[in-house]
């Protein structure tokens, strides 16, 4: 008698596992580019308005800017303006300081001067003038180191602003308005008058009257 063939139970059959179909990515992918693209227009718009109001900003401050520079330009120039006005009074300062102490030589010097005519006119030896003359050009010498000098403006064209006219007299040999004598020599501090110098100015002799005739 044949025997029969035992099945084995199901537990013994191996499962035949079934792997999952892949899912279609396309999809995702779509949908991941239209994300980045909204992303990249929101950032686009943001910058866009950021930049409208810096602009907006700009063109506001732009009238503040300018009048700032504009004022700025004008606080230098005031400031340069009084820094050469100052350097100028502070020239003039150290320049004219001495000029009440060349006003108190004046009258010593004129003594000099006169006392030196004098001797020349009473005919002193000429030993003492020579010695006289270089007392005074020493004298002298020393103060246009400090700036004082003398000018004597003999034979000169009379000038109102350096000269003091003591007389006008006619003389035929001079020209009118030339100054023929000088009284006391005119000083100056550098550039600055001290004192004019007083002078005699020649005029147009008197025309001849009936007597002279």
């Amino acid at each position: 008698m044949a025997r029969k063939k035992k099945t084995p139970p199901d537990s013994d059959v191996p499962e035949v596992s079934e792997e999952p179909l892949p899912e279609d990515s396309s999809d995702e992918e779509s949908d991941e580019e239209v994300k980045v693209e909204i992303v990249v227009e929101n950032e686009e718009k943001q910058e866009e308005d950021n930049f409208e109001q810096l602009q907006a900003r700009i063109d506001e401050l732009e009238p503040a800017l300018e009048e700032a520079r504009a004022y700025a330009l004008r606080a230098h120039a005031e400031t340069e303006n009084v820094r050469r006005r100052m350097d100028r009074e502070l020239e003039k300062a150290h320049k004219y300081a001495l000029s009440d102490f060349a006003q108190a030589l004046l009258s010593p010097l004129d003594t000099f001067d006169i006392a030196l005519q004098s001797a020349r006119d009473s005919g002193v030896s000429d030993q003492v003038i020579q010695g006289f003359e270089l007392s005074v050009k020493s004298l002298a010498d020393a103060l246009e180191k400090f700036g004082i000098v003398s000018f004597d403006p003999q034979g000169e064209v009379f000038d109102p602003e350096k000269h003091k006219a003591m007389t006008y007299v006619p003389h035929p040999d001079a020209e009118p308005g030339s100054v023929i004598d000088v009284f006391r020599k005119g000083y100056l501090l550098h550039d600055r008058l001290i004192r004019g110098a007083e002078v005699v100015v020649a005029k147009e002799p008197d025309p001849p009257t009936e007597e002279d005739t």
